[in-house]
């Protein structure tokens, strides 16, 4: 495994949208159909820094559940994330435009989610103790 500067800057931008999923769940006013995006797109950007950490070039897709396929296939441990990412990918399109609204508790269960995954990526990255 391959920590480059590219990888840690994935990581980087993960953990900023998971700092920015914290905030809006602490606020005043909470937003969860952002809360869920927010914790999509870490999933997404924790996956593809793991793919180029093992030298893959990840696929600019925003289908967290396809880019868990590929990790797993580089390391089987990814096998018991399935669980964890389920209904993330519905953050990444459905709740973004009308007609469909989530909810605060299905946001906060994207945020504990999210952070299953931050865990699992930066253990297995050997990084130390991430924020979020």
């Amino acid at each position: 495994m391959n920590v480059t500067p590219e990888v840690l800057d994935w990581v980087r931008k993960a953990e900023d949208d998971l700092t920015a999923a914290h905030r809006l769940a602490d606020g005043e006013q909470p937003l969860p159909d952002q809360m869920g995006f927010l914790c999509q797109q870490a999933v997404e950007k924790y996956l593809k820094a793991f793919l180029i950490a093992v030298g893959q070039v990840p696929p600019r897709i925003h289908d967290v559940e396809a880019l868990l396929d590929i990790c797993a296939v580089k390391d089987p441990s990814f096998e018991q994330l399935r669980p964890t990412v389920e209904g993330l990918t519905e953050f990444a399109v459905i709740f973004r435009y009308p007609g469909e609204w989530s909810d605060i508790a299905t946001a906060r269960r994207a945020l504990t989610q999210a952070k299953q995954v931050q865990v699992f990526i930066r253990e297995r990255l050997k990084l130390v103790s991430g924020t979020g």
